[in-house]
């Protein structure tokens, strides 16, 4: 279930006792929780009523010990579980299977919330899966686009700032929050939308400003070197190198990201020629599509074999880095005035 269900759920008033949240959104599941949380426990007693144990040391029969407990202040303690072991990995606890029945039952003095947070959701157990059909489980996967729309637009609008729709689009592009494998969430992204907002000098956000902002310095250097390339402007290039050189000893992670977005624009290339579109080359190769837009547009400047060429002396120059046979700076100048189609 996605997390329009658990609203619709709360909303009706028709969520169990006892529930399970997994899945890619840990912003989520925290909502979730303080949703339920707000619901049936007292503010000022909340360091009475609101029990958070720790789910790698506990057990069930202390779990199911802490929910039988009545309070006298709220209508309902909460206890949340976080990360119980047998959830997602094999462990011994000798009242597990109690737990089962108890999570199918409702529950007169408490409401328990099982998180299995992102970095181990993938992993549910066969026990996990058990306790999912007792209680009420709810998956908070990652936000449909439409709702990452809302998200964003929500949180610029109360900043007083405006978005229109290219730079939210282009937002979502550079973040990657799509991107195959991306570990980046609503919790990053949220801190992201305020640093903007922040710096956002007029009324509405730019893509100057959304860059500026999500974009590392690396991927900068990286982006306009390429650009300089294929433009053909050598001195450009050259110019670019040299800053590189200057800003912290970074010529050994520009290369290396310089590495990869020739190997991006390689692939685009031969996907290309199998009639894929951008967006789903970007899913089949896992890169962020933003990332990949830049290589395959820059891509077309060259030949697959030309860029074959290329990515054969950024292998050879990392090896030869590595190896003392050269200085990474002194590389890093040859690849801006030898890499121009």
């Amino acid at each position: 279930m996605a997390y329009k269900d658990f609203a619709n759920d709360k909303k009706k008033g028709i969520l169990k006792d006892v529930l399970l949240f997994y899945g890619a959104e840990d912003f989520l599941m925290n909502w979730a929780v303080e949703g339920i949380v707000n619901d049936y426990v007292d503010e000022a007693a909340r360091d009475l009523d609101l029990i958070h144990l720790e789910g790698e040391q506990v057990t069930a029969a202390d779990i199911m010990a802490q929910a039988r407990a009545y309070s006298m202040f709220s209508d309902k303690r909460v206890i949340v579980v976080r990360n119980y072991l047998p959830l997602f990995k094999k462990a011994a606890d000798p009242s597990a299977d109690e737990l089962l029945s108890f999570a199918a039952q409702p529950q007169d003095s408490s409401n328990v919330i099982f998180v299995v947070e992102s970095r181990h959701s993938a992993d549910l157990t066969a026990y996990g899966k058990k306790l999912a059909k007792a209680c009420g489980a709810y998956e908070f996967a990652r936000l449909e686009r439409a709702d990452l729309k809302s998200f964003i637009t929500k949180r610029v609008h109360s900043a007083g700032k405006m978005i229109a729709r290219r730079e939210l689009e282009h937002m979502i592009d550079v973040t990657g929050y799509y991107n195959k494998g991306s570990l980046y969430d609503l919790a990053q992204l949220e801190k992201d939308i305020d640093k903007i907002v922040r710096a956002c000098k007029g009324d509405s956000i730019d893509v100057q400003l959304i860059e500026e902002i999500l974009i590392g310095d690396s991927d900068r250097f990286v982006f306009g070197l390429v650009d300089a390339l294929i433009a053909g402007d050598r001195g450009k290039a050259l110019a670019i190198a040299e800053a590189i050189i200057r800003d912290e000893d970074g010529s050994m992670a520009v290369l290396a990201l310089l590495t990869k977005q020739f190997e991006i624009m390689y692939d685009s290339l031969e996907l290309n020629e199998k009639g894929y579109s951008i967006s789903q080359m970007a899913k089949k190769t896992g890169v962020n599509e933003y990332r990949f837009k830049r290589a395959f547009n820059a891509a077309g400047r060259y030949s697959r074999r030309r860029i074959g060429r290329i990515l054969t002396e950024l292998y050879n120059t990392d090896k030869d880095i590595k190896s003392g046979n050269i200085d990474k700076d002194v590389a890093l100048e040859l690849i801006a005035i030898t890499a121009c189609p």
